[in-house]
This record gives structure tokens, C-alpha cells and sequence, in this order.
């Protein structure tokens, strides 16, 4: 053949044994076939090639067929690889749909500076009020929680809140309109 050893013969006692570099370099490309049928990402690759190895190091003396046996390994990591990304859900999702799922939080500090001007705004507003927009909106309780913690009815948080909003937008606009102008009578 091409003068390497064939490990799958019974080796000849006078042949020099084959060291791992000249193994590695006889192997590459079934070992890259091996990877590519079983379409394993070339991140991901190069950790199963690794993990396969360590455990070739482990036993490398006592392997008799040597290439059978780092293919079958090999192939039995690129298994398990797709079986552990089935079995994880985030890991065998898109990363757009997990986006969707769960978009990213804004900064504490923004969430904050919020929670202030929510504050800011429930201040003139009777205290049922205010605590039924704060559990509601700053805390971030669903209607039913908010009546849960209230003892109120579900329903009645519903009309509580737009009524709450409803003040709160009265307020706001009676601050923002501006003064009529008073016309200057004074024509000396």
C-alpha cells in the first residue's frame, strides 16, 4: 500500500509502532466525513474531536483495532451531540425565536427611573388607586393577583384602573394646557 502500518492486520513485531501525530494525519479525513454526515457544527466540532481523543489517550494500548474504534466513538459522541440539543430546549431553539419568547429586559436603571415617575403620578390620587396601578403596572401583577391582594373582585380591577388612568389623564392635561392669552388693553 502506501507504507503506512495496517493497524487491522496482526501488526508485524519488527514495524516501529505507530505514533498518535502519524494516526491523526492518516485519519483526518474520515474523521472530518464522520463529522460532516452527521452535519455537526464546526463550533461544536472540534469539542467532540477532542473528547473523543482524551478518551483514545486513555486506552490507546490496550485498542487493538485503533481506527475502528475512534470512528465508533466518534460516531457515538456526534449521537449523544444531537440527543443532548433535542433534549435541551434553548440550546435546539433559534435564536430569533427566543428573542420572541424573551426579549431582552431594559436596564435597571431605566426601570427605576419608571418606577419614579409612576410614583409621581399615583402621589395625588386616593390610596386604593394608587396601590391598584402600583401592584398593576410597577410590579407587574396580572388583574387577578391585583385583586387577590386587594380583595376586590377581577372585574372591579378593570373598571379601577381606567378609572385611576382616566384622573391621571385629567390631571395631565389641565397641566399642560396652556393659560389663554390675555389681550393687552393698554393702547397708550
Amino acid at each position: 500500500m502506501n507504507g503506512a502500518p495496517d493497524l487491522k492486520s496482526d501488526p508485524d513485531p519488527q514495524a516501529e509502532p505507530e505514533s498518535l501525530e502519524q494516526f491523526l494525519q492518516r485519519m483526518r479525513y474520515r474523521l472530518k466525513l464522520v463529522l460532516r454526515l452527521c452535519n455537526i457544527p464546526s463550533q461544536d466540532a472540534e469539542d467532540l474531536l477532542q473528547d473523543t481523543f482524551v478518551e483514545v489517550l486513555r486506552k490507546w494500548d490496550t485498542l487493538y483495532n485503533k481506527e475502528g474504534w475512534v470512528l465508533g466513538t466518534l460516531r457515538y459522541k456526534c449521537t449523544k451531540y444531537w440527543k443532548d440539543q433535542r433534549a435541551d430546549p434553548v440550546e435546539g431553539m433559534d435564536p430569533t425565536a427566543l428573542e420572541v419568547l424573551c426579549p431582552p429586559l431594559p436596564p435597571l436603571q431605566e426601570k427605576q427611573d419608571e418606577a419614579r415617575d409612576l410614583h409621581n403620578l399615583l402621589r395625588p390620587l386616593e390610596k386604593r388607586h394608587r396601590q391598584a396601578l402600583w401592584l398593576r403596572f410597577a410590579l407587574g401583577f396580572s388583574p387577578q393577583e391585583v385583586a387577590d391582594r386587594l380583595g376586590y373582585c377581577p372585574s372591579s380591577i378593570r373598571k379601577l384602573t381606567l378609572r385611576s388612568m382616566s384622573r391621571i389623564r385629567r390631571r395631565s392635561s389641565r397641566r399642560a394646557a396652556p393659560e389663554p392669552e390675555v389681550p393687552d388693553l393698554d393702547l397708550d
